[in-house]
Formats: C-alpha cells, sequence, structure tokens
C-alpha cells in the first residue's frame, strides 16, 4: 500500500494454518469488492490527482511467508489524492497458478490522512483492509483489518499497525515495521525491510505465533520503471526459508 505522501511498507502478516471459507464463495467476494472500489476510484472527479502502479513479482510474501504458492503475481494499485491531505486506494492482484491459469490473489483497500509535519517528515494515519483469496497460500481464503498510524523521513519511515481480528475473531495482534532507503548511485538504491508480529492475547493453536521478518535489496530506476531484487524471510516458528524475489513496478 502506498499513500500519496508517505510509502508504506509490505502488507500482510503470518497466516493461520487454515480458514473455513470455501474458496469459490472467497474468490466471488474478493471480485465483488474489487469491482466496487475500483469504480469509485475511477469515478473521482477530474481535479483530484489519481496516481498508481502495476507490479509484476517472481511471487508474493506475506511478511515474510510465501502467500502465493511461489508462483509469478500482477498486482494493479490505484491511489486517489484527495484535498487536504485525505487518501483512498485499492490495490488487487492476481497469481499464475499452476493447473488454472490467472486466478484473484487478494484486493486491499485502504483510507487514510496524510500531512508534513515538515520538509522532512510526514505523518500517516488510515485503516487498510487485507482479504485473501483460495487461491492463496491462506486455506479457503482470509482477511483482517488493520489501523496504522507511522512517520516518514527522507530515507527511513515507521509503521504500527493494529488488528482487532487476525483472520480469526479474538485474535488481536500489533505489527511494527521498518523501512528504509540509501542511494548507492546514479538509479541504484539500497531497499531494506524489518517488520516483528506480535499477538496480543494467547495465540489460537493454529497460528504460527510471533514472527519476525526481513527485507533487503537493491532497487534500479528505469525511466518510469523501478527493478526489485531483494532477498526476504521471516523467522517465526513455522518461518518460511528465505528466498530471491524480483519485482518489476510501472509507475502509472
Amino acid at each position: 500500500m502506498r499513500s500519496p505522501r508517505c510509502k508504506a511498507g509490505p502488507q500482510g502478516a503470518t497466516a493461520p494454518a487454515r480458514w473455513p471459507w470455501h474458496r469459490r464463495a472467497a474468490t466471488k467476494q474478493l471480485g465483488r469488492c474489487a469491482l466496487l472500489l475500483t469504480a469509485h476510484l475511477f469515478a473521482t472527479p477530474a481535479a483530484a490527482q489519481l496516481g498508481g502502479s502495476l507490479t509484476l513479482s517472481s511471487q508474493t510474501r506475506l511478511r515474510g511467508q510465501p502467500i502465493s504458492d511461489h508462483r509469478p503475481v500482477a498486482e494493479l494499485e490505484m491511489v486517489h489524492d484527495g484535498d487536504e491531505g485525505f487518501y483512498l486506494g485499492a490495490a488487487a492482484a492476481l497469481v499464475a497458478t499452476r493447473d488454472e491459469g490467472l486466478k484473484p490473489l487478494s484486493f486491499r483497500p485502504y483510507a487514510g490522512f496524510a500531512k508534513h509535519l515538515s520538509d522532512a517528515a510526514t505523518i500517516d494515519v488510515g485503516i487498510v483492509h487485507n482479504r485473501y483469496s483460495g487461491y492463496s497460500a491462506i486455506n479457503g481464503g482470509g482477511s483482517y483489518t488493520e489501523a496504522y498510524v507511522g512517520i516518514a523521513g527522507r530515507h527511513v519511515s515507521g509503521r504500527l499497525y493494529l488488528s482487532p481480528a487476525y483472520f480469526l475473531r479474538d485474535a488481536p495482534t500489533l505489527y511494527m515495521e521498518l523501512n528504509g532507503h540509501l542511494g548507492l548511485a546514479r538509479n541504484w538504491t539500497l531497499v531494506g525491510h524489518a517488520g516483528r508480529l506480535t499477538f496480543l492475547k494467547d495465540r489460537p493453536d493454529s497460528y504460527a505465533g510471533d514472527a519476525t521478518d526481513w527485507r533487503l535489496g537493491l532497487r534500479r530506476r528505469l525511466g518510469r520503471v523501478d527493478l526489485d531484487v531483494a532477498w526476504t524471510g521471516q523467522d517465526g516458528q513455522h518461518g518460511a526459508e528465505g528466498a530471491l524475489v524480483i519485482a518489476l513496478a510501472f509507475a502509472l
């Protein structure tokens, strides 16, 4: 998710082992949500600022864990930057499954408010809903909602995410993340991320538990295209093996 003024880090979290949804029902609901919010974004007045990106990735990771079965993913994100710092956006992703072709993977609507504190700092607050279909690594699909607050500087940004029901009822969590970037040479940037997921109550047995995730990589700017090559992983109870993830992001 990215706001017009404060770029966020990767979304998602350690996934539960099972979720009591059927694939067909979850996928249909995912599609309806995507169509409704996309229609709203494109219906904004001409004076509003509308931007976005199309990202092609070798796979998608959910805070360190593989969520697309190690399969390629395409994600379209659109953001409406309104007046007085308010913004509204959504991202929808498709996964290239092994046997069924392209299928819906996830849908992520969000809304928030960003305000410049100075030339070098921006504060950001908002809410985001993450929904995954049965074609994700979450058995049967699943969803959760988080409120967030963060601050971004020139090279470093941080956010706190609070979810009251993390994939299941009565499973509150806190996720903390720190993101940074450092220019190395013309059009070359070192990028990094570290995050920590904490359950605020005793977790269900089907959950992986508290976990730390990370990502470290290089970004190459090619005109309106960013090429990212990063190593990412996680150290939770069911922590995934590290993997090299390659992504191309096209600015729209």
